[in-house]
C-alpha cells in the first residue's frame, strides 16, 4: 500500500508516542473490521475482537489473518417501529458490544467467550430489541465454536448511552463477568421534546437499583446472579451511571475501574465498590466543585438507600473537564473539553518503564482542544490514587496524539503478552475501520540518532532510486510507508533502493544489524 498523505502529514511516525526517550513503530495490521468495540489479546496468541452484526472475530497480530469465527444468527438490528423521530437519536440501540474471554481460557480445551448484542425480544409486528450475553463454548484443539448459550437476556436498551462493555475476571477465586449498561436516556437540554413528560427519561432512574440502565452489573460466568451482589437477587453491582463504555481490572491491586462519558463536562474514571453510587444525573465528576447546579445540596442530605449496606455517593477518582456546563448548541460540541473515554488497561509492565502501574485510557472525541489519543495516568501503589501532576512529571501524559488523522476514535485496546506492543481499534474518524500497533522500539532514541548518523541515504529527496552506503554489518531491509505497511524487504544491504515507483512523500527504512539492533531512518521520496 502506498503513502497517500504525502509531506503535509510530516510522517509522525517517529515523533508519535515519544516520552522520556521511549519512541513507538506505529504499523497497521492488513484486516478488513466492521465496527469494531471489544479487542482483548487472547492467551491462545490471537486477538480476540467482537464486531457489528452479532460477530466474534480471530485475528493473528503477525500476519493481520481475520477469521470469523462465530456470527449470532438472532442478531437484531432494531426495527423503524422502534423509532421516535423527535428524539435527536431516533433509532432503538443496535450492535455488538463488549467481549470477554473466561478467566481460565488458557487453562482447558474446551472454554468460553461471552459478548453482548442485540436481538428481538419482542415479535416481528410488535418488536422490542435489547441486549443479550452469550456464552460461546470454544474448542481449542479444533479453533471452532461448538456451542453457543445464552446466559442474559433482556438487558435495557433506548435512544442514546448503552454502555456495553464485558469483563470477566477472577476475584478471590470466584469466576466474575461485568457488564456496563447506560442510562439509556437523551439529555433534555438536547431532545426537549423525546420524552413526554420528561419524567419518563430512563435517565431518571440511573440511581434506582430496581432499574437495569446506568448500572455496572455483576454476574457469575454461567449468568446467575452472585449471593453477595448488594441486594440478593439483583444483578446491580454499582449505580448512577451515565454511559460507562470501560471496565477496567487491576489485577495486582484488586481495584475495578469504570471510565463514562459525562454531559458536556465531567467525564470519569471510578473505582467501583460494591454497591455504591456514583450520582448520574443529579452528582457529577468531583464532589464540592459547584459546577452542577444543585448538587452541593444533594450531596449534603444524601439519604443511604436502606436495602444497600453503607451506601453512599462516591466521587470520581478522576474527571475531565471539570468546569461549569456549556450550553447544548448545534455548534457547541467542537468546543467542549470533553474527551468520550472509551474503554482502557492496566499496565503493570516495566518493560515500557513510563506506563508501569498506569491506566491507559482510549478516547473518541476530536474538537477544538481535546483529540484522538491514549491517557496515561500513573497510579499510587494501591490503585486507589492517581498520583500528582507537576510540571516535571506530568500526569496524565497524552500519546500518539500527532496520529490522529490516521488513527481516528480509538475505541478500544489491549497489550501484547510481552507488554511490548499497544494494540488498539478505530470505529471511525478515518476511511477505514483497523487494528493499529505501536510497537516499542528495542534501541533509545539517543542510539538510534547515534547509529543512523552512520547510515547515508542519497539523493534526498530521490526520484528514481534511493543509494545507501553504510559501515554497519547489516543483515535485513525494510522499506515501510507512513502508516507503517512493509512495501519492500531485503535480506541483505541493498546499494540502492528502487522508489520512481512510489507517491511522493516520506517513508522509513528499517535496517536490522548482525548484533541484533534495529535502527530508524526517514527518506524522502520526491
Amino acid at each position: 500500500m502506498k503513502n497517500i498523505f504525502g509531506i503535509a502529514l510530516l510522517c509522525a511516525l517517529l515523533q508519535s508516542g515519544i516520552a522520556h526517550g521511549q519512541q513507538f513503530l506505529r504499523t497497521e495490521l492488513p484486516v478488513t473490521l466492521n465496527l469494531p468495540w471489544e479487542i482483548q489479546y487472547g492467551p491462545d496468541g490471537f486477538l480476540w475482537l467482537s464486531e457489528n452484526g452479532g460477530i466474534v472475530s480471530r485475528v493473528d497480530p503477525v500476519a493481520g489473518t481475520k477469521t470469523i469465527v462465530y456470527t449470532a444468527s438472532d442478531y437484531y438490528g432494531g426495527s423503524p417501529l422502534e423509532q421516535n423521530p423527535v428524539c435527536a437519536q431516533f433509532e432503538i440501540g443496535a450492535g455488538t458490544f463488549g467481549l470477554a474471554l473466561d478467566p481460565d481460557f488458557a487453562n482447558q480445551t474446551l472454554t468460553y467467550i461471552y459478548y453482548v448484542y442485540s436481538y428481538n425480544h419482542g415479535t416481528d409486528t410488535v418488536p422490542m430489541t435489547r441486549y443479550k450475553i452469550a456464552r460461546l463454548t470454544w474448542d481449542q484443539s479444533q479453533s471452532l465454536v461448538i456451542a453457543d448459550t445464552t446466559i442474559v437476556d433482556s438487558l435495557s436498551n433506548g435512544y442514546d448511552h448503552f454502555g456495553g462493555r464485558l469483563l470477566a475476571i477472577k476475584r478471590n477465586g470466584i469466576n466474575y463477568l461485568y457488564y456496563s449498561a447506560g442510562d439509556n436516556g437523551i439529555s433534555e437540554d438536547n431532545a426537549p421534546s423525546c420524552y413526554q413528560p420528561q419524567s419518563s427519561n430512563p435517565n431518571n432512574f440511573s440511581q434506582d437499583p430496581y432499574t437495569l440502565n446506568g448500572k455496572i452489573h455483576r454476574f457469575l460466568t454461567d449468568g446467575s446472579i452472585p449471593i453477595d451482589n448488594p441486594i440478593p437477587g439483583n444483578s446491580f453491582y454499582t449505580r448512577g451511571h451515565r454511559n460507562p463504555q470501560g471496565l477496567i481490572y487491576n489485577v495486582g491491586a484488586d481495584v475495578l475501574y469504570d471510565v463514562e462519558h459525562g454531559d458536556r463536562t465531567d467525564d470519569e474514571i471510578n473505582i467501583l465498590y460494591a454497591g455504591m453510587n456514583y450520582g448520574w444525573k443529579t452528582v457529577r465528576g468531583y464532589h464540592g466543585d459547584s459546577n452542577y447546579p444543585g448538587e452541593d445540596s444533594i450531596i449534603a442530605n444524601y439519604q443511604p438507600h436502606p436495602m444497600i449496606a453503607g451506601d453512599s455517593l462516591i466521587q470520581a477518582l478522576y474527571s475531565w473537564c471539570d468546569t461549569t456546563q456549556p450550553p447544548a448548541t448545534p455548534v457547541a460540541p467542537a468546543t467542549w473539553c470533553a474527551v468520550a473515554p472509551s474503554d482502557g488497561v492496566h499496565y503493570s509492565s516495566t518493560v515500557i518503564p513510563e506506563m508501569t502501574n498506569s491506566l491507559l485510557v482510549t478516547t473518541l472525541k476530536n474538537g477544538n482542544s481535546v483529540t484522538h489519543e491514549v491517557y496515561c495516568f500513573h497510579l499510587s501503589a494501591d490503585g486507589k490514587t492517581i498520583l500528582p501532576s507537576t510540571p516535571s512529571n506530568p500526569n496524565p501524559v497524552k500519546y500518539f496524539e500527532a496520529d490522529e488523522a490516521l488513527n481516528g476514535r480509538l475505541r478500544d485496546i489491549a497489550i501484547s503478552p510481552d507488554s511490548s506492543k499497544i494494540y488498539l481499534i478505530n470505529n471511525g474518524g478515518t476511511t477505514a475501520d483497523k487494528i493499529i500497533v505501536y510497537s516499542l522500539m528495542n534501541v533509545s532514541t539517543e542510539e538510534n540518532n547515534v547509529l543512523s548518523a552512520k547510515i547515508h541515504l542519497y539523493p534526498i529527496p530521490a526520484d528514481q532510486e534511493l543509494q545507501i552506503k553504510t559501515d554497519l554489518s547489516i543483515s535485513k531491509v525494510t522499506l515501510m510507508n507512513c502508516t507503517g505497511q512493509t512495501l519492500r524487504t531485503e535480506e541483505t544491504l541493498p546499494t540502492s533502493i528502487e522508489v520512481h515507483h512510489l507517491i511522493p512523500g516520506i517513508y522509513i527504512l528499517r535496517f536490522e544489524t548482525k548484533e541484533g539492533r534495529t535502527i530508524y531512518k526517514k527518506a524522502i521520496v520526491q
